[in-house]
């Protein structure tokens, strides 16, 4: 009995079993057949001491080191991810639910008017028997007339911390009708009706019912526009200060210095002009040479003479 190859049926056959393919060699037997041969047990492998045996190569201990690495920093960063998800879902809901709330203080729509936030720090009292005024700051101006001012001018400048001798004089300015011109009061800005001086929309101060907003926002409708009087005066150092008081409501406002601008005009000569000044010049230089050579030629002159 011989070894002979095996057919595709038994190759199949010995995924599961050990089989071979055997035959008679006599040759009036003609058996021919498969053998099953039963697997030897095989010992269970130790990975640890496999890897630290010499037999295992420095590519395979590098492997399972990197594959160990993976298994431990894989969690972690994992639950990090989940981590820094959950806060992001957390902060995008609260910003949602302030933007549910206070829609005005995000996104002021025109004409809107806003009383804006009371300050910690308050005015003492006035004196006079006065009330003073309750300070505010971050108003909006969206309707001319909504809340007059019903305080006195003294008390804005004064509480705008204007120098006193400012305060005074505007105060008898106003009183006395002696305004240095009128303004325009616009979303975009505060012109003079000139249009030479400009003013910003955002106004450092300004009186309204019995409060005095700082940083007030001009936010009327887009056409709409409101006339003032506007008074100035200087202080000691020539600074000039600016204050409007609109007609409709009678809120006293002030506008910063640095806020204006003064438009200058610049006008670019005519070619005539041009060719005027360049003969001018040429003409001068002509004369400085001429007026040279004849105060060279007398002082020749002069020392011919005195030889002998």
């Amino acid at each position: 009995m011989g070894r002979v190859h095996r057919h595709l049926r038994d190759r199949l056959m010995s995924v599961v079993l050990r089989v071979h393919r055997y035959r008679c060699s006599n040759p009036d037997c003609g058996w021919e057949g498969i053998v099953s041969i039963p697997r030897p047990p095989r010992a269970p492998r130790n990975w640890s001491a496999w890897v630290t045996s010499s037999s295992a190569s420095w590519g395979a201990r590098a492997t399972w080191m990197l594959v160990g690495a993976v298994c431990v920093v894989a969690p972690i960063e994992g639950g990090r991810y989940l981590l820094q998800r959950q806060r992001d879902r957390a902060a995008a809901a609260e910003a949602a639910s302030l933007r549910r709330a206070e829609p005005q203080l995000l996104a002021p729509l025109a004409g809107e008017s806003l009383d804006g936030l009371v300050l910690a720090t308050q005015e003492a009292p006035v004196p006079g028997g006065l009330k003073p005024l309750e300070r505010r700051a971050g108003c909006l101006w969206g309707v001319p007339g909504r809340n007059p001012y019903k305080g006195t001018v003294r008390q804005v400048l004064s509480g705008a911390k204007l120098p006193q001798e400012v305060v005074t004089k505007i105060d008898s300015m106003v009183a006395s009708g002696r305004k240095a011109g009128r303004v325009e009061i616009t979303n975009k800005g505060i012109w003079t009706e000139d249009g030479r001086r400009h003013f910003d929309s955002n106004v450092v101060a300004m009186g309204f019912g019995n409060s005095l907003c700082f940083n007030t926002k001009v936010n009327f409708q887009p056409a709409h526009v409101e006339v003032a009087d506007l008074y100035e005066t200087t202080d000691t150092t020539g600074a000039k200060y600016s204050v409007m008081v609109p007609y409709v409501c009678g809120n006293v406002a002030v506008l910063a210095e640095r806020a204006e601008r003064v438009e200058v005009a610049y006008s670019v000569p005519e070619p005539g002009t041009w060719a005027a000044v360049l003969a001018g010049l040429a003409a001068m230089a002509w004369a400085v040479r001429r007026g040279r050579r004849a105060g060279g030629e007398a002082g020749a002159g002069a020392v011919a003479a005195t030889v002998p």
